[in-house]
């Protein structure tokens, strides 16, 4: 009985033990969390774990009972970066595990050319299966998760691709070779170059490789028109002087930029001499429909055009002499990071003589006896200063100005009739007289900032005057008079000055965010008068400011999204103009990528024609001001694809594009008719391209329609507009054998609609010549241990084809009824020599 008594007391006593460990009272105030727990392992026989000196640094205040251990030390843990948990009888106190987010590496460095320094903008790069393009200072970024070392591959048109890899940070510079490099510059290699151009990145985008521009057919003036002319979508056919027309777009709504700042005028003799020297030019980029909301504000295309900063390495000259012009560049490495760029061109002689006169042989009316005498003079000159800084900073002033003048007297002598049915000698003289000038600058710096994002302002001025005159006078020898038909003169001077913020934010691995910000002031002056009495005299400027966003998303690694918003405030026309757009990427396997873009466009700074009764056409620029002249809207839409293998290109865009807002002044027996239309343009480009043995072939299709609607159409509906063309079909190649290179081009147009008289584009009479053009030329190359160069001949219009130029006619009245035609500015057969030497 004794022993059960016993036991029972040992039980109950065990028991009222443990009740009494489970309730705990806590009554502190800024008590150390270790002092807490010490004494809690001596009150309530209790065992902890824990590190002293971390508890230490907590205090703890708290008045409260708990039914036990477990809700105490939960309940004062609340909060504190620390968890417990219990291991047989003992009670382990541990700091919390902070859960470890993902590594953010990031991956800045620059593309170079070797052998000048020169920063190759926009050249595509790949790092991991990550895509991206270098901006205009040729800096790429990237941003990855959990990955610090990167397999790269990078390419520039007209360089050999680099394979290579790096790790994360800032201020890696990847080294480009060339693909055309002198005999004392042999590189060895076994890797693949990108030869002429890239199409099918984006809807509409077309990179083009300036490097293989000099080797193309003429004589190097005009390299790099030469090889635009040749591209799909691009009109070729009309050998446009004055403007690129780009999809069927009516004149004036294409844009051509050099160093950021607007070319307003392309005149040119010949398509041989262009306003963009080709000795500065470094990257070409064309953007046919369809872009971003970072782009200028046209309704048309875009050709980018970014000039050569200059070597840093060493100084150079170069000297370029043809049998028409003498160009010259000089660069001066002002130290291991700047240099300074010098360019001039001139004309040497007249280039016109009255051998270049041609006359449309079913267009000669009579026996007319006409003598010519044309003329024409053209220079230009560029300087630029670029600072480069190691981490991709660049720092540029790039400046033009650049002038022609054309010149034509025509005498022509026949016989009339009079009223009493005798034949009166009769004599008219027929003077045109047309003078350019081109003005432009940019200042611009551009910084790439350490995580990655980027930031440019820019400065731009750019100026184009213009000064056109006409007088016609008949005299008759039986009445000994001078009777004055014409004496017309015009001014037309249009300018732009533009400052530009824009900032490409890394937001993320997969996402780029870019934000704009642009004001735009614009000048004009228009000036025309007749015998003396002025009738048009207007001075006008308008400002805009537009705000522009732009994300570009990679959804997976197949599909990519690319949204913006313009905006645009017209402060001319109290406005203000929304602009969205939209394009979609998808890379439907290694080879074949997709693309579709759509999107609103506006244009403030448009071009409007002047048409006489003679059916001559002047163009002259004008500010939108939505009373007499509508500012230009267009939606595009464009869908398109390409095929590419290593050294072969298969491309096709589909494009439809509305523009709304076109206005067009009507001279008819002396008086002035305003009338407002629309126009569409719709078709197709084929493009395939093929790289072998250093060859390169390409051939271009091109399917369109442009029609336009104007309210003084007799009938309702759409016509034909004066630069539709059907079919266009262009053939180039590009042969390298040893120190020789040959080239050939050759382009057929199915023609456009030549209408003889405005009367006759009324009622829709007109012919539809077609165009064919064959170009050759043969580059030899020299190379000494003191200077390297060229020798070449090319021939233009090898076959002397007649062909007729879109709206560049001189319609000189024969009577009331008929007209004799000038072509004064047709390319004949014409061979070209040059000698280009670089020391």
């Amino acid at each position: 009985m004794k022993q059960v008594i016993t036991i029972f007391i040992c039980i109950w006593s065990l028991s009222i033990s443990v009740v009494k460990a489970q309730s705990i009272e806590v009554d502190y105030l800024s008590k150390p969390l270790n002092e807490i727990l010490v004494e809690w392992r001596e009150q309530y026989n209790l065992q902890f774990s824990f590190n002293d000196a971390l508890l230490a640094n907590y205090k703890i205040s708290i008045k409260q009972s708990f039914k036990s251990t477990d809700e105490a030390l939960k309940t004062i843990l609340k909060g504190l970066p620390l968890d417990f948990e219990k291991n047989d009888e003992v009670y382990i106190i541990f700091p919390l595990k902070k859960e470890k987010k993902p590594k953010h590496y990031t991956l800045v460095g620059k593309i170079i050319e070797k052998g000048s320094g020169e920063p190759l903008p926009f050249s595509h790069i790949m790092a991991n299966g990550q895509q991206s393009v270098t901006d205009i200072k040729g800096v790429f970024s990237f941003n990855f998760s959990d990955d610090s070392v990167y397999q790269i591959k990078a390419s520039h048109l007209g360089c050999y691709i680099l394979d290579t890899t790096l790790v994360a940070g800032n201020g890696h510079t990847l080294v480009l070779n060339p693909s055309a490099v002198g005999i004392k510059e042999v590189v060895v290699t076994n890797n693949i170059v990108e030869k002429a151009t890239q199409i099918g990145e984006e809807s509409g985008l077309t990179s083009l490789n300036h490097h293989i521009a000099n080797y193309l057919p003429g004589n190097g003036d005009n390299s790099v028109f030469n090889l635009l002319r040749l591209q799909p979508g691009i009109l070729a056919a009309g050998e446009q002087p004055n403007d690129l027309i780009i999809w069927g777009g009516p004149e004036g709504t294409s844009r051509v930029t050099f160093d950021g700042f607007t070319i307003w005028g392309l005149k040119n003799f010949n398509d041989n001499i262009s306003a963009v020297n080709p000795y500065m030019a470094k990257n070409i980029e064309v953007h046919k429909g369809g872009y971003g909301a970072s782009n200028d504000d046209v309704v048309g295309g875009i050709v980018r055009i970014t000039g050569k900063n200059g070597s840093t390495i060493k100084p150079g000259v170069n000297l370029f002499l043809n049998n028409q012009t003498l160009n010259g560049m000089v660069e001066l490495p002002m130290n291991k990071k700047s240099s300074l760029m010098l360019a001039f061109r001139q004309t040497y002689y007249n280039l016109f003589g009255s051998e270049d006169i041609e006359y449309p042989n079913n267009m000669m009316i009579g026996s007319d006896n006409i003598t010519e005498t044309p003329a024409y003079d053209f220079r230009d000159f560029n300087v630029k200063y670029s600072l480069q800084g190691d981490n991709g900073d660049l720092f540029y002033m790039s400046m033009l100005y650049g002038a022609d003048n054309f010149e034509l007297d025509v005498d022509r002598q026949f016989k009339r009739e009079n009223k009493q049915g005798q034949e009166v000698d009769t004599n008219v003289n027929h003077e045109q007289e047309e003078d350019n000038k081109q003005i432009g600058s940019t200042v611009f710096y551009g910084k790439t900032w350490s995580n990655g994002h980027s930031s440019s302002l820019k400065a731009s001025y750019s100026a184009l005057k213009s000064n056109y005159s006409l007088r016609r006078e008949d005299s008759s020898a039986r009445r000994n008079v001078n009777l004055v038909k014409r004496d017309d003169n015009a001014q037309n001077d249009v300018s732009e000055v533009s400052v530009n913020w824009e900032n490409n934010l890394l937001a993320g691995e997969k996402q780029t965010i870019t934000v704009g910000l642009e004001w735009i002031n614009n000048d004009l002056v228009l000036t025309e008068d007749s015998f003396g009495i002025e009738y048009i005299n207007l001075s006008e400027r308008a400002n805009r400011l537009a705000l522009y966003v732009q994300d570009r998303f990679r959804i997976n690694q197949r599909l990519s999204l690319t949204a913006g918003l313009r905006y645009n405030h017209s402060f001319f026309v109290n406005k203000v103009y929304f602009d969205p757009r939209l394009s979609l990427s998808f890379r439907a396997s290694g080879n074949i990528k997709l693309n579709a873009s759509w999107g609103r466009y506006h244009q403030f700074v448009v071009k409007s024609s002047i048409d006489d009764e003679d059916g001559n056409y002047l163009y002259t620029w004008t500010l939108a001001d939505n009373d007499e002249v509508p500012v230009l809207s267009s939606t595009h839409y464009v869908l398109g694809g390409a095929y590419t293998r290593q050294k072969f290109l298969f491309s096709i865009d589909t494009y439809f594009k509305e523009n709304d807002g076109l206005t067009r002044f009507i001279r008819y027996r002396q008086n002035d008719f305003i009338f407002y239309g629309d126009s569409r343009s719709y078709g197709v480009d084929l493009y395939v391209k093929q790289d072998f043995k250093g060859h390169s072939i390409w051939a271009s299709y091109s399917l369109g329609k442009t029609e336009e609607h104007f309210s003084y159409f007799e009938e309702d509906g759409y016509r034909r507009s004066s630069q539709d063309q059907r079919h266009e079909v262009k053939v180039a190649g590009l042969f390298n054998i040893g120190s020789f290179h040959l080239s050939a081009s050759y382009i057929y147009g199915s023609g456009f609609p030549f209408f003889k008289s405005f009367q006759d584009y009324v009622n829709q009479r007109y012919t539809e010549p077609n165009y064919n053009r064959l170009d050759a030329s043969l580059v030899y190359r020299l190379s000494s241990q003191k200077f390297s160069g060229e020798v070449g001949i090319s021939v233009l219009n090898v076959t002397d084809v007649y062909n007729i130029k879109y709206n560049q006619f001189s319609r000189i009245p024969k009577d009331q009824t008929n007209s004799v035609f000038i072509n004064s500015e047709a390319v004949p057969f014409t061979p070209l020599l040059y000698l280009k030497l670089s020391f």
